[in-house]
């Protein structure tokens, strides 16, 4: 696969009312991150390898935006304030060379853990949000 510009990144979230939003739009920073804990199982006389057994996945995904109040960011304001008032999960698409045919995406049911809004003295508003994996797994796929 070529080199991807991160300008072409999407994502995807559905609201409350499960309509799929793309809220890309002022974003300018997404970052997917997946763990796995992987438990220690050596035991006495394994003097020449550590164990480890296969262990619980997790995965987040964290983005941060210019905050607007007109156009397409004041509606991802709205949608974050929505969700994070629901407490509800959702479902996240991440496209991270963008929604073109071949191009992976993952899929995942997620709930938000963080939200805030940023207004410094000296700089220009910002948005940031972090979702965590609420059930199920990751989906890996690519565009048809």
């Amino acid at each position: 696969m070529a080199d991807v510009h991160g300008r072409l990144t999407d994502l995807y979230i559905d609201d409350t009312s499960d309509t799929c939003r793309q809220i890309r739009g002022d974003l300018n920073s997404i970052t997917f991150n997946r763990s796995k804990n992987n438990p220690e199982s050596t035991t006495f006389g394994d003097d020449t390898t550590q164990r480890l057994a296969d262990g619980l996945r997790d995965a987040s995904i964290d983005f941060s935006g210019i905050f607007a109040t007109t156009g397409l960011t004041s509606a991802v304001v709205g949608l974050l304030d929505q969700l994070y008032l629901s407490g509800c999960i959702t479902r996240i698409q991440y496209f991270p060379a963008g929604s073109v045919s071949g191009s992976p995406v993952y899929t995942s049911c997620m709930v938000m853990s963080a939200y805030s809004q940023n207004s410094p003295v000296d700089g220009i508003a910002t948005v940031t949000a972090t979702f965590q994996i609420a059930s199920g797994s990751i989906t890996a796929a690519c565009v048809a």
